[in-house]
This record gives C-alpha cells, structure tokens and sequence, in this order.
C-alpha cells in the first residue's frame, strides 16, 4: 500500500470525502514529522512510538577499496510499535470485528484487555 492507496482506503471510510482524507493523513504526518525533528517523541497508546535516536560516530569502511571512513554521529527517526500492534502482526490478538483496530476506549485503557469496570474493549462496539 503506498500513500494513494491510504488515502483512497481513508477516504472510503470517510463517506469517500477524498480532499479531507488527504488534508488529514498529510497533517498527521506534518505533525509527526516536525514534532520528531524538534526532539519530541508522538506516543500512540498500543500503536507505538515515533521518536528521534542519536547515531553515534563510528568508522565504516568503502566495500570497493576497504578503506576506512569516518561517519559523524547522526540523528535518526525511529518507530518502536505498541505491544497490541505486535500482538496483531504475531497473530496472538486478533482483529476486532465492527469496530477500528486503533480506536482506544473511553476509560482511556491501551487498546484492548479489561477495562476498570470490567467491559472487555474489544468486545464493545462503538
């Protein structure tokens, strides 16, 4: 899926409003990009963890003429994914039927498991 297909994909379940899908997905990623950038990690309940990691300085080495080559440390974008997200692509959670994998409850619970009063979250249907 590359980024037309997603927002193809949004705009579907956005009663096919392509423009506004558009205008979200290129936002959301504006925000996380900056936000990233300044130093500021984006926390995803479940989802994951977009962050900026540091690099430090090594020597690499030229594959053609082995000769070594001194690379400055570097900062890089990094996602580490939430354990829900993980648990899915395992495949030891499964996808809730009727409802967004990614919407998280009312009781302000991870996605997914047993709520304070009980309500199992991927049971409900929003």
């Amino acid at each position: 899926m590359n980024k037309a297909d997603l927002i193809a994909e949004l705009a579907e379940r956005m009663d096919g409003d392509q423009q506004l899908a558009t205008e979200a997905l290129e936002n959301t990623l504006d925000i996380i990009v900056r936000t990233v950038a300044a130093g500021e990690s984006i926390t995803i309940m479940g989802f994951g963890i977009f962050e900026k990691r540091a690099r430090a300085a090594r020597v690499a080495r030229n594959p053609h003429t082995g000769e070594s080559i001194p690379v400055p440390p570097t900062y890089s974008p990094a996602f580490r994914p939430g354990q829900y997200f993980k648990s899915v692509v395992q495949g030891t959670e499964t996808l809730p039927e009727g409802r967004l994998a990614a919407k998280r409850s009312s009781s302000h619970q991870s996605f997914g498991g047993v709520g304070k009063n009980g309500v199992n979250h991927r049971d409900k249907v929003s």
